[in-house]
């Protein structure tokens, strides 16, 4: 058999490949044919070994480096190899190797180098700067897949102003802007959050494929609009566009974003009528969907169902289970969990942590805590603190709730403050309470809200003169406030809407708004009053009037 006929034969076996096992044998018999250095032969088998999902990255690293003088096809394979794998940062490396030794990058090189950038933290700007400028200096701007590898690095940064340079760019170079170009400079403006801008590039989009669609509809289900997400969805449907895994795991996180258990069901339907019930993401979002609306039985239903579950799987599950109380069910799950081989991480200890909080093991919940690292490797976070703190808080174990707070070795904040607080509440410690304040002003001094509750303390535990001088207070704090906001409404004219006083009154100015009208007072109206009558409230008994 002729040379050209045996690198012909090793050329389509490798092609066919299917193992590591049978490509080590085929470089085997490469080499005793004299055929390892054959382009073709060595190309086929170089890039199995690479960008394969059966492939050895590890096995063409030790190819190319017996190769005296890789081509830019070899580069290319290993930048493009690393921008797929979780060492995205080594195609930066293998680029620049490229260039020291003299090979010039071609327009693959770029587009495979643009999407592990994209993939990566970057050190700073001038880190994203040094490829878009050597793009330029090689000539390959007037390439449209490399341009809109720019586009979408600039994008996953949500860098809107750059994205849209380039995309403009392009049409000024005369280019043909295609539906990749689009994605990405809607995918700019979603990563930034400015998700109206968003919804106007996608309506402006020529062409949407899925990518488009789903990230609108990521867009709207993380910024927590559900409504918008399922009514694009539903638009979605009618243009017959099908929907992939990220799309379904967008919808179900926004019927449990609304607590629309029968939509959530449709969607399930959906789901398996249509073969997307495999989906290990997608069942875990069904599982998060029912446990979130209250429907335990069919949460379990689903993960009794999966085939596959993976550590976010089992999570959600022990999740489901603490936050409605079930500490029982959480501690035979975090056995079953274990015995499975599944090593917990710190979602684990806080789920768990939390079912010990509503059984009322406080004791057990706090040896927990403390061999967390030792046992678990896992450090505790402020949420794992926060769980200890209710915990002792139920039991009226305040003293232990405060030391815990005081020594903690991580940033505090006023939610762990604020739930001690509660507790401080519901037990009627007073002394304890006006501790807890003091600590709650130092991190948010202009929070009025927990001025009312340790009044609400005061009341509870029948120090009624201390209760009307804590209130007595409140109004002198407030009254500046109040008066500035009116003063705003009635030189603007605005008639806002009761969502959008709330955002622009200081929480502080809304507590006690709330707390002397007894939660009956609407800001809206207040302000339409004010805005109709060109009233400016100069005293405070007037609005003491007002809200009754």
């Amino acid at each position: 058999m002729g040379t050209a006929t045996v690198a012909s034969t090793l050329a389509h076996m490798a092609e066919g490949c299917t193992c590591m096992r049978d490509l080590k044998l085929l470089h085997a018999h490469a080499f005793r044919t004299r055929l390892h250095d054959h382009a073709v032969v060595l190309g086929k088998l170089f890039r199995f070994a690479a960008v394969s999902p059966f492939g050895d990255l590890r096995y063409a690293h030790r190819m190319f480096d017996q190769m005296p003088h890789p081509t830019a096809f070899f580069y290319n394979t290993l930048i493009r190899a690393h921008s797929h794998s979780q060492t995205a940062s080594l195609s930066s490396l293998f680029f620049n190797l490229m260039r020291q030794n003299d090979v010039a990058p071609d327009q693959f090189s770029f587009a495979f180098l643009l999407k592990s950038r994209s993939r990566t933290t970057p050190l700073s700007l001038t880190h994203q700067n040094d490829v878009h400028g050597a793009v330029l200096k090689f000539g390959f701007c007037r390439h449209l897949h490399v341009q809109n590898g720019l586009i979408h690095l600039y994008a996953n940064r949500g860098m809107t102003l750059f994205a849209r340079r380039v995309f403009e760019d392009v049409l000024q170079l005369g280019l043909e802007v295609d539906v990749v170009s689009w994605s990405g400079l809607l995918v700019a403006h979603v990563k930034a959050g400015e998700l109206d801008v968003a919804r106007r590039v996608f309506d402006e989009m020529p062409q949407r494929d899925v990518v488009s669609w789903t990230t609108m509809l990521s867009g709207y289900s993380q910024a927590r609009r559900p409504r918008e997400a399922l009514e694009l969805f539903r638009e979605m449907r009618h243009a017959g566009v099908w929907p992939d895994e990220v799309t379904m795991v967008s919808i179900v996180s926004a019927c449990s974003g609304l607590g629309d258990v029968e939509t959530g069901r449709m969607v399930h339907q959906f789901v398996e009528e249509n073969g997307f019930g495999w989906m290990v993401a997608l069942c875990n979002a069904l599982v998060d969907m029912y446990g979130k609306c209250g429907c335990l039985e069919e949460a379990w239903r689903v993960f009794h169902q999966m085939k596959r579950r993976s550590l976010i799987t089992w999570n959600t599950m022990l999740t489901v289970c603490a936050n409605h109380g079930n500490a029982d069910d959480a501690f035979r799950l975090f056995e079953w969990m274990v015995c499975s081989g599944v090593v917990p991480d710190s979602v684990t200890l806080l789920a768990l942590l939390v079912a010990y909080a509503h059984k009322g093991l406080v004791d057990e919940g706090i040896m927990l805590f403390e061999r967390m690292e030792r046992d678990y490797g896992v450090v505790p976070r402020i949420e794992h603190y926060g769980a200890v703190v209710d915990t002792l808080g139920r039991a009226g174990r305040l003293q232990e709730a405060y030391d815990l707070l005081t020594n903690i070795p991580v940033p505090c904040n006023d939610v762990v403050w604020g739930a001690l607080l509660g507790a401080c509440r519901i037990h009627g410690d007073v002394n304890m309470g006006e501790k807890v304040i003091k600590k709650l002003l130092e991190l948010k001094p202009d929070e009025g809200g927990y001025y009312i509750l340790l009044r609400d303390i005061y009341v509870a535990a029948g120090q009624t003169v201390e209760a009307n001088e804590m209130r007595q207070a409140i109004v002198v704090r407030m009254e500046f406030s109040i008066f500035a906001f009116c003063h705003y409404i009635v030189k603007t004219g605005q008639q806002l809407s009761n969502w959008n006083c709330k955002a622009m009154v200081r929480p502080s100015v809304h507590c006690w708004l709330l707390s002397c009208s007894h939660g009956i007072l609407h800001i809206s109206d207040f302000c339409h009053y004010i805005v109709e009558t060109g009233q400016q409230l100069r005293h405070l008994e007037w609005l003491k009037k007002l809200v009754r």
